[in-house]
């Protein structure tokens, strides 16, 4: 843990400054609760050209939220680096939960690898969007680097497993489930 304390004390001795510590904080409200992808899945559900996107999003976070907050967050139970050092002057309020992995991160990426899937040109947005929200986590001294690493890695692989779920159950030529017609004789 020595070097992830170095490179988060790094940026707060050498790229924090009084512009960042205005827009770091809202990046991170963005993906606060992740309200902001909710919206998006449910607006794309309404509308059937990108039903099948909107059924992505929502799987992945029922996965992330599900993985992150009800198994790896209390199995690992990771103190927060702002609460083993609380000489950094914290910009938001003191987050309840584990640290490990970046929950934020995790739902930023694993919503820009669904929506790549779908749309590359917004999926790259998307994926600018999520290092922004990972770094935003270490700049607000709540989160370790890797444990927004992790966010990265677990949210890009739920998202391709629940993209590939989505297929599965929804996709009409290759069903999860397939009744075998009985024939009469």
């Amino acid at each position: 843990m020595d070097w992830e304390f170095t490179l988060l004390n790094y940026i707060q001795n050498n790229i924090r400054t009084d512009f960042l510590d205005k827009l770091m904080p809202v990046i991170s409200f963005m993906g606060k609760l992740s309200l902001m992808w909710v919206i998006i899945a449910a607006a794309c559900l309404c509308f059937r050209k990108t039903r099948k996107l909107g059924r992505s999003l929502t799987f992945d976070m029922i996965f992330n939220l599900i993985a992150s907050s009800c198994i790896i967050k209390p199995i690992v139970n990771r103190p927060r680096p702002c609460v083993l050092d609380n000489t950094v002057e914290l910009l938001v309020g003191l987050p309840f939960d584990a640290s490990f992995p970046s929950g934020h991160t995790l739902f930023a990426f694993g919503a820009a690898t669904i929506l790549f899937i779908y749309n590359k040109w917004l999926g790259i947005a998307a994926y600018i969007f999520g290092c922004l929200m990972a770094f935003s986590r270490m700049y607000l001294y709540v989160h370790f680097p890797t444990d927004v690493l992790f966010g990265a890695v677990f949210g890009v692989a739920f998202a391709i497993t629940a993209y590939k779920l989505e297929g599965m159950i929804f996709d009409r030529d290759k069903p999860i489930f397939r009744l075998r017609s009985i024939k009469h004789q």
